[in-house]
């Protein structure tokens, strides 16, 4: 049994949830989080809402609401889409809660007191019709490396660079769109090139990552980390608890992923435990896996492992635990990231999906016109795992019908309906067929690494196979030809033996439709159940009734 983190990126609180967000991370972290609960692994799934990120206060203006108000709402209609789809977070919080505000600020300490943070002075933008310093999103113009516009003052969607608003060029005020000036402030910086050795250590052996993640990593260490501003001159967000900066928050980027450690707290506090959160952060087994967008990447692989190593200072000389997290006990340090599994950008003609500029496709739309089922399947098997794919909504029709209802459902519904008109329901249950048995093994073991791998479109389709696989048999086998009954017995059961390894096998991938199969194969097998990923016949006993059969999956017309 293992400890298993499972972070979910923290969508920003400025707009409904679009299908970006579920193609990037939000439905294949689910998928890996009920896979390891079936192994029997002890799985923490958290995530939440990032409150304070520039562009929620960018749309609460624009919209004419209380950002606090603004956040809120979007931030319950995240919640609705994930108890649709059944995801199924351990917690999905805020970054308004109390408690992440006393980690952040408690990371901000420690940092400070370990010599990881040092004060700078620099220009920054400053617009001079608002009479206001601008953060990072209120700053447009052209990226300094592939010349887009609108390149951000934080990043660039089209070539994936890390920007400071400085860099860009002709940069505009988004509150204004007039030509902001520089002006001199003093900022709090995280000086990363500290750890430079120690990161490049780490990254030695994560060469199992998805190759743009580590190649992606790699080029950014092969450039030199240098220290980054972790102050902003804004209202909205945590106050920095370090002198001469309380009138300053805490930046956005250095924030958010603290969410995952302050999530964790707060669902041990939740449980009445305060300090189970350390079996999942401090022991050495214990593993990690950060589902993202590829745009996050260095905030993943590089940023919150700088976060985590220079925390893990204040453990080093083993002396009496000095600035304790909530529940601390443990003299130990914080686990790193095991994977940062990103997936690429599910684009529409060619542009990054969007709530800031408008280019998306909303998920509560998405539900409106086709099943929870159907867009769990389509978001695992078209997920950008290696490269940026284009949306389109008509595929979605395409691979219900021609897959979801032609190879699974329809095979489903073959079998269990001539066992039911022609067995009166019943299923002898005998040795199944080698060659059946060896499929349905396989696909256990191919699927379980594949899994382990976080390969989640292989994975589903070595399943899709198997439907194939016993579309082949019933049709090769032809029960209604034979006319001896203990052979016709026998192929009903190797047919029905694939279909529950079907049922079985998609519980992590489409939970509902699992218990729909499971339902019709009269099994009260629990979605959930700790054993191991292996294939188990639906009883021990000599014959098997079955219960009402209905058709899996709808065609769309």
């Amino acid at each position: 049994m293992k400890h298993i983190l499972v972070g979910v990126s923290w969508p920003y609180a400025n707009g409904p949830m679009h299908v970006g967000h579920l193609a990037g991370q939000n439905i294949v972290c689910d998928v890996f989080s009920r896979f390891h609960r079936i192994l029997g692994n002890k799985v923490a799934m958290v995530s939440g809402s990032d409150m304070h990120g520039t562009p929620v206060t960018i749309k609460a203006e624009e919209n004419g609401l209380p950002v606090e108000e603004f956040a809120e709402a979007n931030h319950q209609s995240f919640v609705d889409i994930f108890d649709k789809l059944s995801i199924k977070f351990d917690l999905f919080t805020n970054t308004r809660t109390e408690n992440h505000k006393i980690v952040s600020q408690n990371i901000i300490t420690v940092l400070n007191e370990q010599g990881f943070l040092v004060k700078k002075k620099s220009s920054q933008y400053f617009d001079t019709e608002k009479n206001r310093f601008l953060a990072d999103r209120y700053i447009e113009g052209n990226c300094p490396f592939c010349d887009y516009f609108p390149a951000r003052g934080d990043q660039c969607d089209k070539c994936g660079h890390v920007l400071t608003p400085e860099e860009l060029k002709n940069p505009i005020s988004k509150l204004s769109k007039s030509t902001p000036v520089l002006k001199e402030t003093e900022e709090l910086y995280f000086d990363m090139s500290k750890l430079q050795k120690e990161l490049e250590k780490y990254i030695e052996d994560k060469t199992f990552w998805r190759k743009n993640t580590y190649e992606l990593t790699k080029a950014w260490l092969k450039e030199g980390l240098h220290a980054k501003p972790i102050s902003r001159d804004i209202e909205w967000g945590i106050p920095i608890p370090v002198k001469g900066f309380k009138n300053k928050v805490i930046y956005v980027w250095f924030e958010a992923v603290i969410g995952y450690l302050s999530a964790t707290i707060e669902l041990a506090a939740k449980q009445g435990n305060p300090s189970r959160w350390e079996d999942f952060w401090k022991d050495p087994k214990a593993e990690h896996y950060y589902f993202i967008a590829k745009d996050n990447i260095p905030f993943h692989s590089l940023f919150w492992p700088a976060q985590l190593l220079a925390y893990n200072q204040k453990y080093a000389n083993n002396t009496k635990l000095q600035e304790p997290l909530p529940g601390e006990k443990l003299n130990k340090p914080l686990q790193l990231p095991t994977n940062v599994v990103a997936n690429m950008f599910l684009n529409i003609k060619g542009e990054k999906m969007s709530k800031s500029k408008g280019t998306l496709i909303l998920a509560k739309e998405l539900l409106a016109q086709y099943s929870p089922e159907l867009i769990r399947y389509f978001f695992v098997r078209y997920a950008p795992e290696t490269h940026d794919t284009d949306f389109e909504i008509e595929n979605l029709k395409t691979l219900n019908n021609n897959e979801l209802v032609a190879t699974m459902g329809n095979y489903i519904y073959r079998v269990l309906s001539y066992v039911k008109s022609k067995h009166e329901g019943i299923v002898h249950m005998v040795d199944l067929d080698k060659e059946v048995e060896k499929s349905i093994m396989q696909t256990f073991i191919k699927t379980q690494a594949l899994l382990e791998n976080a390969s989640f479109a292989p994975a589903i389709m070595e399943i899709m196979n198997l439907a194939q696989t016993g579309n082949q048999y019933f049709n090769a086998a032809a029960p209604w030809k034979v006319d001896n009954t203990e052979t016709e017995q026998e192929i009903l059961n190797n047919a029905v033996a694939i279909v529950r390894a079907l049922q079985l096998l998609l519980r992590p991938f489409i939970p509902s439709l699992s218990v729909k199969i499971a339902s019709m194969l009269n099994t009260n097998v629990q979605l959930e159940e700790a054993n191991t990923w292996k294939y188990t016949p639906i009883t021990t006993l000599a014959t098997h009734p079955i219960g009402a059969i209905s058709i899996p999956v709808m065609k769309i017309e």
